[in-house]
């Protein structure tokens, strides 16, 4: 199976175009990718077997000064929910996104269905969410060169629309792949007037896990993740390589194409790992002269206790249980 994992990684790498990553991504990004499947892929709800609060706060850059006024580096926080469905084979989720980047700003709301079917050895998921993207601007915060322009509102603009996404994955107890794809009817905000159009692009997300259980208390975790535009303007590729010790106790390394090298850890507690904390720290290697050194991320989640039940349950996917 390891093999499977290797080739996949290999074809994401080979994506990736030769100029390497291309202006700024739309969406938030998170160094702990690897335990955030509800926000990467509609299909991942309801993978784990059992109900997931988790909350996830990332200060980006930390310590940035913008050439006027206080801060302009992304401040982000994510929570996301969901639930298995084990008796009509499926799963529902949900999350909810808040973002802060200089003077805009970005909220999202989406909802999750996964129908989940056994295929051989694994889980085959398709799955499809909906829900809300806000965007807004504020104006007071922005300096143009021409004082009184016309095409420069005043104060804070607001604009929600809908937003769909859809994702594909397949599972077995020791490695995962997906597919998927937000934004799939490119909303069009116009933030002040008609001159001033913007669309959030087709973002796609390539994820790959594998475990590898070195002995009885030792578990080897390589996960990947590749994103793109389908406009061409922006792509990147992740890789994170985390230790497990005892399903309780983790540390990981990651690289980030084009940005910065990641230290990840954390600890499960409580009975069947219930209780996780996490902690990602950034050492931020490309663009420097634009960016602050550092950045850091939170996570807190709490799984309900698994549902009793005479039936076989779902296969899992290990890297998310733990």
């Amino acid at each position: 199976m390891i093999r499977t994992f290797y080739v996949i990684l290999v074809g994401m790498a080979c994506l990736l175009p030769v100029s390497g990553v291309q202006a700024q991504d739309q969406d938030p990004q998170f160094s702990m990718f690897m335990l955030n499947p509800v926000y990467y892929n509609p299909a991942a709800v309801g993978s784990e077997g059992v109900a997931r609060f988790q909350l996830v706060h990332r200060t980006q850059y930390l310590g940035y000064q913008g050439t006027f006024d206080e801060g302009g580096a992304p401040n982000t926080q994510l929570f996301s929910f969901n639930m298995p469905l084990n008796q009509i084979r499926s799963g529902v989720g949900l999350y909810a996104v808040n973002e802060r980047f200089g003077p805009q700003g970005f909220q999202r709301v989406q909802l999750a269905y996964a129908v989940r079917l056994p295929i051989k050895k694994g889980t085959l998921s398709i799955g499809a969410e909906g829900g809300l993207h806000n965007w807004s601007i504020n104006y007071d915060r922005l300096r143009p060169n021409e004082p009184g322009d016309p095409l420069i509102a005043n104060g804070r603009v607001n604009q929600t629309r809908p937003d769909l996404g859809a994702g594909i994955a397949y599972q077995t107890e020791t490695y995962n792949v997906g597919f998927s794809m937000k934004h799939l009817t490119q909303p069009d905000y116009e933030l002040g007037s008609e001159a001033n159009g913007n669309s959030l692009y087709r973002t796609a997300y390539l994820t790959a896990g594998y475990r590898y259980a070195w002995n009885d208390l030792i578990d080897i975790l390589p996960a990947a993740l590749y994103k793109f535009n389908t406009n061409g303007t922006y792509s990147s590729l992740e890789v994170n390589v985390m230790g497990m010790y005892d399903k309780r106790h983790w540390v990981g390394l990651g690289y980030r194409q084009g940005d910065a090298f990641t230290l990840t850890g954390g600890v499960s507690l409580l009975r069947n790992n219930a209780l996780r904390f996490g902690y990602a720290f950034d050492f931020v290697v490309g663009n420097q002269g634009a960016k602050s050194p550092t950045s850091h991320e939170l996570l807190l989640s709490y799984s309900l206790p698994e549902p009793r039940s005479g039936r076989k349950p779902i296969i899992r996917t290990p890297r998310f249980r733990y």
